[in-house]
């Protein structure tokens, strides 16, 4: 039987930072089914467009509407979700960088393919930490991290964003910025790689603001490394 092959992305915190990347580089992608992973899409693709589809624009932008509609929201969610469930999702809507728990919600999903299913994961900035994690407790043929935020700029370091990667033995891919703010060449002295691990480096910063050039060079190392064997 042939395996299903699919390439999750996990963005960052807020996917619409990063949509040129998806529609530039990740979407050129040649013979691979491709899904965004969105943590949010929950309320948005079963109650949203129900509703506003009632509600003439003009009137949605009225801020007493739109806090009745959040308001709406909750409710809805208290309904159709059991108690700790809600209470992860209010804590979710806070802080919607949680790593433990985007790690949870990516875990949850991806029990749900196929066990034949070839997963490639695609974690952008916060995305590959989760993506990364997450392959320790679960089957991943390949990860893609673009622009891994090793060290945030204004903190020390957190051992959390580094120490597993020594132990990620599914072969990945790092496309590191030179002027990456949170890691250029120094990650190399710095943390420890787990020898199926992979470091190209581009001249660009953690935001991946891409020439034509580099964007097919991108693009090219992407699609080699998918299409080599383990």
């Amino acid at each position: 039987m042939r395996r299903k092959k699919i390439i999750l992305i996990i963005g960052r915190e807020n996917l619409e930072k990063d949509s040129y990347l998806y529609t530039d580089i990740l979407s050129k992608i040649k013979g691979i089914q491709l899904d965004v992973f969105n943590e949010h899409s929950f309320f948005k693709n079963r109650f949203r467009s129900l509703i506003l589809l009632f509600i003439p624009r003009f009137i949605r932008r009225l801020p007493l509407i739109r806090r009745l509609f959040f308001h709406v929201k909750d409710i809805l969610y208290y309904i159709f979700l059991n108690a700790i469930t809600y209470k992860k999702h209010v804590t979710f809507q806070k802080n919607t960088n949680d790593i433990p728990v985007r790690i949870e919600k990516l875990a949850k999903k991806l029990r749900k393919f196929p066990k034949n299913t070839e997963i490639t994961l695609i974690g952008r900035s916060a995305g590959a930490i989760v993506a990364t994690m997450v392959s320790l407790n679960h089957p991943i043929h390949k990860i893609i991290a673009l622009g891994y935020p090793f060290k945030h700029p204004d903190c020390e370091e957190e051992n959390h964003r580094f120490a597993h990667l020594i132990n990620v033995k599914t072969p990945m891919l790092i496309i590191q910025g030179l002027q990456d703010v949170y890691g250029g060449k120094e990650i190399l002295e710095k943390y420890h790689f787990n020898v199926n691990t992979k470091i190209v480096f581009e001249d660009i910063d953690h935001d991946f603001e891409l020439t034509e050039t580099n964007r097919m060079k991108i693009l090219g190392t992407i699609e080699h490394f998918i299409e080599e064997e383990n």
